[in-house]
């Protein structure tokens, strides 16, 4: 069995090339880890074209979940067999009745649209919104190995998508600890002082999209209560560009001058921004996991994160945590965690933390992973 298994090759297989930065940054890391020979493809070279044409947002993705997931479809039955197929991103998981392995996985990294009704502002929208999302991500039963990105995403995974305990595994996310690195502290504050950073100045971020679930009115309202109180605050915001009623309601709490977007952020550019940034803001209402947590204690940053099931699984043993919703105590817990970012022995214990996560080890548990599944009997998590 054992020879058997280190012959194996592994495929970390995304859709498309315009799958999200972190869907590509977990494909390398994984690849990078994996302690048996793999490779990362796309099914096809080319990004479907109806994902850049000239229409309404929600318009263009009603298109992709009904017509572009069939070309992908065709697309994976030309990939010929393969030993192990593993699908990073469980809203390719469409792609599994085309594709030929011995042992078939995916990812779940959440169910959010699923289980946050907030996610949609309409009862129209919420209702075709999860029909969408539900044709997205229904046939991840059609795997032989189904890994969770906690145990919360994996209850959910049992719960609404019926899949069986004994096809489905909890790994947690990983971080390249070789590639997000704190700076030393010299060279930290040069860097801050060339980003124009004041030396009182609270610098927070948050790395992410503008899905309702993110929560990103409760960082402005937590920017207004900082200012309010006197302090001297900066938002950085690296992702989506604000929306037009999030910068509307920026500029009704005041706060709209200490907002700076950088909506294109490289690998580099975003590892950088945990560095020189005093802590992570992620009062998500719901996450999977929240990789942008552990990438930042990676780099010595803390980050306060709400007390939501996923984020309290893993990260509540060293990030403050608040009601995702109550601005005062997220404010209460940014000065906190601001304070103690000027402690390099803070510092070194988040990154401590930080390094048990390496995708190294978290590859090691997708092994055994494969392992269980290719056994006739095992257990599940």
């Amino acid at each position: 069995m054992a020879n058997r298994f280190h012959a194996m090759h592994v495929t970390f297989l995304l859709a498309h090339p315009y799958a999200p930065a972190s869907m590509k940054r977990v494909a390398q890391a994984l690849h990078r880890y994996l302690p048996v020979p793999s490779e990362v493809r796309t099914v096809s070279r080319e990004v479907p074209a109806i994902l850049h044409a000239p229409l309404p947002a929600g318009m263009v993705h009603v298109l992709y979940v009904l017509h572009a997931r069939r070309f992908l479809r065709r697309m994976a039955s030309h990939l010929g067999p393969q030993e192990v197929v593993h699908l990073v991103d469980h809203s390719d998981s469409f792609l599994l009745s085309a594709l030929s392995a011995r042992l078939k996985v995916v990812t779940c990294h959440d169910l959010i649209p699923l289980i946050e009704p907030s996610l949609y502002r309409h009862p129209w929208s919420r209702w075709l919104g999860r029909c969408l999302y539900w044709l997205t991500v229904r046939d991840i039963t059609r795997a032989d190995g189904v890994i969770a990105s906690s145990f919360a995403t994996a209850q959910h995974a049992q719960r609404l998508l019926g899949v069986p305990s004994e096809r489905l595994r909890v790994v947690y996310h990983g971080v390249d600890a070789d590639f997000f690195v704190p700076l030393p502290a010299e060279e930290r504050r040069h860097r801050r002082q060339m980003q124009g950073f004041h030396p009182h100045e609270i610098v927070l971020l948050h790395v992410g999209s503008n899905a309702p679930y993110k929560n990103i009115p409760a960082i402005l309202y937590t920017l207004a209560l900082l200012r309010q109180q006197g302090h001297f605050v900066r938002w950085i915001k690296a992702g989506q560009p604000l929306s037009a009623p999030l910068y509307r309601l920026a500029r009704r709490l005041g706060v709209a001058d200490c907002v700076q977007v950088e909506p294109f952020v490289d690998d580099m550019r975003l590892r950088e921004l945990y560095q020189i940034c005093d802590l992570l803001l992620f009062p998500s209402l719901q996450e999977g996991f929240g990789l942008p947590v552990l990438e930042a204690l990676a780099c010595g940053t803390p980050a306060v994160i709400a007390d939501t099931p996923a984020l309290n699984e893993w990260a509540r043993d060293v990030c403050p945590v608040a009601p995702p919703r109550d601005a005062r105590a997220l404010a209460e817990r940014v000065l906190q965690s601001a304070q103690d970012s000027h402690s390099e022995t803070f510092r070194d214990r988040l990154r401590e933390f930080a390094e048990q996560y390496h995708w190294r080890r978290i590859t090691a548990h997708l092994v055994e992973a494969y392992r269980q599944w290719e056994t006739p009997c095992g257990c599940c998590m």
